[in-house]
């Protein structure tokens, strides 16, 4: 007997061969904007710090109302709330386009984007809930030990008896949820246009059902994902970090290091855009064939 999910794998990668080749710069380009927000997390800015003189600080403190703080603070809040608002709702629709490109293997982005944004909003708003979740369960685990470290009273991680199990089941559980509902829910949507409780209600017996496939399922996705996490770290190591160190060292004996370092950031984001075409491409291939395995009404094309 073979599992859906480990049988799936050479016709995904069958798929995703038959997508992205022979190459075409334009089906790359569309493919790397939409897996940028539907697809792995972009690599972490780098933090740069600036030693200012204690005198500066002092004075800045003077000149600035605590108004002023309150409402530069405020200002930037609300920024962020709303840069990650549109973001995720973006990442949300992509989801869409994403599955409508592996279907029929045709990448467009606008007609696709308009025709599943009612959709993408849902999705976002089920999004929204799951990671409320997930903050109830950090919520759940952080809470005693910040009270035993607020009151310098040890009594209290006593809690975590408790509270830990509970954390983990619903941080496990909005996980999962997560993910099935982007890897199963979301193509039912897409080829029926139901809801996402619809989705779920066609889902959900399936899933109860042949567990064990799914189980293997949530098996599989983790090795490829830490797969997918390996290969973009390779890129940055082998690509960014050698040719920056060496740009680097250029620009202290000649003024080319600069050119040589602006090269080298587009080389490697490059390098990360094009693992991450392949990687999301193959994953999205990958959960639409286990998909179509299942009991689930739905067929790949």
């Amino acid at each position: 007997m073979t599992w859906d999910a480990v049988g799936a794998l050479d016709d995904a990668l069958a798929e995703t061969r038959a997508l992205l080749t022979p190459l075409d710069l334009g089906v790359w380009s569309r493919l790397a904007v939409i897996t940028l927000f539907a697809g792995l997390s972009a690599p972490q800015t780098p933090t740069v710090s600036v030693d200012a003189p204690p005198n500066a600080v002092i004075n800045v403190a003077q000149a600035v109302t605590t108004a002023e703080i309150r409402l530069a603070v405020a200002a930037i809040g609300v920024t962020v709330v709303v840069v990650a608002t549109v973001a995720a709702a973006l990442g949300a629709v992509m989801e869409f386009v994403l599955v409508a490109a592996a279907r029929s293997q045709v990448v467009r982005i606008a007609a696709p984007f308009r025709a599943h944004l009612a959709a993408g909003l849902r999705l976002l708003a089920f999004r929204i809930v799951i990671v409320g979740c997930g903050l109830v369960a950090s919520a759940l685990v952080a809470s005693p030990i910040g009270a035993a470290l607020a009151f310098d009273q040890a009594w209290w991680l006593l809690a975590l008896v408790v509270t830990l199990p509970l954390g983990v089941v619903v941080g496990v559980g909005a996980a999962l949820a997560s993910e099935f509902t982007t890897a199963f829910v979301v193509p039912l949507m897409a080829a029926d246009g139901c809801g996402v409780r619809e989705g779920w209600r066609r889902l959900s017996p399936v899933v109860r059902a042949d567990w064990q496939e799914f189980a293997v399922y949530v098996l599989v996705k983790a090795v490829l994902l830490f797969g997918a996490s390996i290969a973009v770290g390779f890129c940055v190591a082998v690509i960014v970090v050698p040719f920056g160190a060496g740009a680097l060292l250029a620009g202290a004996v000649s003024g080319g290091g600069a050119a040589v370092l602006a090269v080298t950031g587009v080389v490697g984001v490059v390098a990360v855009a094009a693992v991450s075409v392949v990687s999301m491409t193959f994953l999205r291939y990958h959960s639409l064939l286990v998909l179509d395995r299942s009991a689930v009404a739905f067929a790949l094309r």
